[in-house]
């Protein structure tokens, strides 16, 4: 998904990773939920949308900044799945659900079991106001 800020009449466009942090052990907690995910990658693949999993055996397959990070480091490897988007976790202890993915992923209609229903992000709809200097 793309967020546009606006600085001084620039337009940057930031790119944000939708990353799965997993474990052999996660993949066989829930093997009908695993199974799931798994299809839903599937078809997201299909329409060039990639989802980055992450295989971990420690805490040291982790970047500091994930909230991934923290949520092992205090509850241990058990934790996982995790899902994140942009590095702040959106499931924690299961794969993300097809809303969760059509939400964040800006998925075409009709490719997963459900349409994303969020509305468009505030970043873009352009700013709220002129922001011209003052003469």
């Amino acid at each position: 998904m793309n967020f546009i800020k606006y600085f001084d009449d620039v337009i940057a466009t930031m790119e944000y990773e939708f990353k799965v942090f997993e474990s052999s052990e996660s993949k066989n907690k829930d093997p009908a939920d695993t199974k799931r995910f798994e299809s839903s990658l599937e078809l997201l693949a299909k329409v060039g949308i990639h989802v980055q999993r992450i295989k971990c055996s420690s805490i040291s397959d982790m970047d500091k900044e994930d909230d991934a990070f923290e949520i092992v480091s205090e509850e241990g490897i058990s934790a996982l799945p995790i899902a994140e988007y942009g590095k702040v976790a959106v499931s924690v202890g299961k794969y993300p659900d097809d809303q969760t993915l059509a939400n964040f992923l800006d998925v075409p209609n009709g490719t997963l079991s459900v349409d994303k229903q969020l509305g468009p992000n505030i970043n873009d709809l352009g700013p709220a106001y002129n922001c011209q200097p003052q003469a």
